[in-house]
């Protein structure tokens, strides 16, 4: 069975609908990443146990009624959350050769509700670099939402204490700037068919970093990439 990702004779084209529909599913990733980091950031730090409060029979200085309760400081699990970053890093990172991009159960489902389209076939290298930079996005948050996973598994590697285990190491305004890059790259992909990626690597084809010799990846008009 032909994957409905690439041009039939070559593998250099791929489907731009089958492009954009997965580009559509996976957007609804960091947007579910979005509204559970948003809740994280703005809910209370503290769990309260209501069958704990009582009455102190107190007031403070505004005349407001004092209550005592047992609470413990809120621990967020990121792990149904990691697990779904892996997935789209998965994504990601098969679809950028065309003898792993069957592994891909987008690209079959996408393939599926564009079965009765005309397929649209555009160049292969700039959607590569695309989901190159994709690939960078999800990591950071992967290492973001899992610090001490990471730093102990690269100072096992390394053999020395190269990253602390007791903090964050990333910086702390990685999410606030890879998931609105997600969100934004991937709703232009999947709503107004401009990839942002390819637009970037018709630049670095322009001023001769890439060598790539098709008319579509130097054409720098939106609609053509």
């Amino acid at each position: 069975m032909k994957n409905p990702l690439f041009h039939p004779l070559t593998h250099e084209m791929v489907n731009e609908n089958v492009v954009r529909t997965r580009a559509a599913m996976l957007f609804l990733v960091p947007v579910y990443i979005l509204i559970i980091f948003y809740n994280t950031i703005n809910g209370s730090a503290w769990l309260i146990d209501p069958s704990t409060i009582e009455d102190t029979w107190e007031t403070n200085f505004d005349s407001q009624i004092i209550y005592s309760a047992e609470m413990v400081r809120q621990v967020y699990d990121w792990t149904p959350q990691s697990y779904l970053l892996l997935y789209v890093l998965w994504e990601m990172v098969i679809t950028q050769h065309h003898k792993t991009a069957w592994l891909s159960p987008m690209v079959w489902l996408a393939g599926a509700m564009n079965r009765h389209h005309k397929p649209i076939y555009r160049p292969y290298q700039p959607k590569k670099f695309a989901w190159k930079i994709g690939t960078v996005l999800v990591t950071a948050c992967l290492f973001f939402f899992n610090p001490v996973p990471v730093a102990e598994a690269v100072n096992a590697v390394t053999g020395s204490e190269l990253l602390p285990t007791t903090s964050n190491w990333m910086p702390r305004a990685t999410p606030l700037v890879t998931i609105p890059l997600c969100l934004t790259f991937m709703w232009l992909e999947a709503a107004a068919g401009w990839c942002a990626g390819c637009w970037v690597h018709s630049l670095l084809v322009k001023v001769g970093i890439f060598k790539d010799d098709c008319a579509v990846c130097v054409d720098l008009d939106e609609n053509a990439i």
